[in-house]
């Protein structure tokens, strides 16, 4: 029953004009996590945060504490944290409530409760995941191009840019700030993270799809000669037939990768 009664919902805010979901937004926002098992539920949060206001977003964050890495390897409440974190103004608000639940991951061996201590990126198991990477790939594509290159038609049409509400007979932007600066500020505060994780982990990137995309798109957006000897190194240590694997070059995924 709750299925068919979030499909009904977002075919109503994928119809109604901007300013009558910005009108029920309000009423919804403090339930956000409680719609995201649904494909159906995840697309009318993102409705209800693109045309929010800046009030309602901040609502959503805290009805969504705690969830982020929860959310992001969900098969369908990926796409209501990427609406969240693509058109929120207040990056400072999105880092502290979203992305600061990345720095640790509860579910690895391991880990310490401060994050130290670890060989394994708190953020390896959302690389290497199909909706995990999302995040890092929204984060990292600078151009529409690597959007479309990544995202699929049905995550392009939720994450589309310019959403506007009438005001006074005119269309005004429900983000104020520029797409770019949003994004650029946001990338700042996991960019040692990617960066971490690509020096440690650049076999498993390697032989993941999702992986590879990722360690690219960090390679082109922050490189160094580290970077570029951690990958040298794996698929050199690759070749030793000691880890019982294919090497890079022979495996299906890492071959392609390092070609493209």
């Amino acid at each position: 029953g709750f299925a068919y009664f979030q499909q009904l919902f977002s075919e109503y805010v994928t119809s109604a004009s901007p300013n009558d979901v910005r009108a029920i937004t309000s009423s919804v926002v403090d339930h956000s996590i409680h719609m995201l098992s649904t494909r159906a539920g995840a697309r009318v949060v993102a409705e209800c945060t693109a045309y929010g206001t800046p009030k309602d977003r901040k609502r959503i964050m805290k009805s969504l504490k705690g969830y982020t890495r929860s959310s992001l390897l969900h098969r369908d409440a990926y796409l209501a944290l990427l609406r969240l974190i693509d058109v929120t103004d207040d990056t400072v608000a999105i880092n502290k409530s979203v992305l600061a639940e990345l720095q640790v991951n509860p579910d690895a061996k391991g880990d310490s409760e401060d994050g130290e201590g670890s060989d394994i990126s708190p953020i390896l198991d959302l690389a290497i995941s199909d909706t995990g990477s999302k995040l890092f790939l929204l984060l990292l594509s600078s151009s529409d191009e690597n959007r479309r290159r990544y995202f699929d038609p049905m995550e392009l049409e939720v994450l589309r840019t310019g959403a506007t509400i009438q005001e006074g007979g005119e269309d005004v932007p429900t983000s104020k700030k520029n797409a770019d600066t949003r994004r650029t500020e946001l990338l700042q505060y996991v960019r040692s993270l990617l960066i971490e994780l690509c020096i440690k982990h650049p076999d498993e990137l390697l032989r993941s799809t999702p992986g590879s995309r990722v360690l690219r798109e960090v390679v082109a957006s922050f490189p160094s000669q580290e970077l570029v000897d951690a990958i040298v190194g794996a698929c050199e240590k690759s070749m030793d037939g000691k880890s019982g694997e294919l090497s890079i070059f022979e495996d299906r995924t890492g071959q392609l990768a390092l070609k493209h």
